[in-house]
């Protein structure tokens, strides 16, 4: 596992929050591609498409996707050479349990999320401030909005 990092000009964006996110949660899911913020964020969609039945997109350009029993908030970047997402699943209200959307999650979203592998991208996961795929964290370091 690999420590995220942001640069300190990243303060106060997207960046940050999404950075703050990682670390604040045990589960997270990245996804990495050569194409621009469109076509990430089209192929998320196309593949797991109950992320948009239900969703707001925030001010800071984060998106809060309600789907059944949780929600996933999540967010693209640009990266040198691309283009970046991390999705985090959370429960769907305070104090629920998570067995009660863990199956659906990964029914729903995880599973098609995994298969954009088969279409070039790179797919991992994380939590607690680290990720699974240095070439993320690396992607990371120098994402914008």
């Amino acid at each position: 596992m690999f420590a995220l990092e942001m640069t300190p000009g990243a303060r106060g964006t997207a960046v940050e929050t999404l950075y703050r996110l990682v670390d604040a949660v045990g589960l997270v899911i990245t996804v990495q591609g050569s194409g621009d913020l469109e076509q990430i964020v089209g192929d998320i969609v196309r593949a797991a498409p109950r992320l948009q039945e239900d969703h707001e997109v925030g001010a800071s350009g984060l998106i809060t996707s309600r789907v059944g029993l949780y929600r996933v908030v999540w967010g693209a970047l640009k990266c040198p050479g691309g283009s970046l997402a991390v999705l985090v699943p959370l429960s769907g209200y305070e104090g629920q349990n998570t067995s009660d959307w863990t199956r659906h999650f990964m029914h729903e979203v995880l599973d098609p999320i995994q298969a954009l592998s088969t279409r070039g991208y790179s797919v991992g996961g994380g939590g607690n401030g680290r990720v699974t795929r240095q070439d993320f964290c690396q992607a990371f370091k120098h994402a914008h909005t």
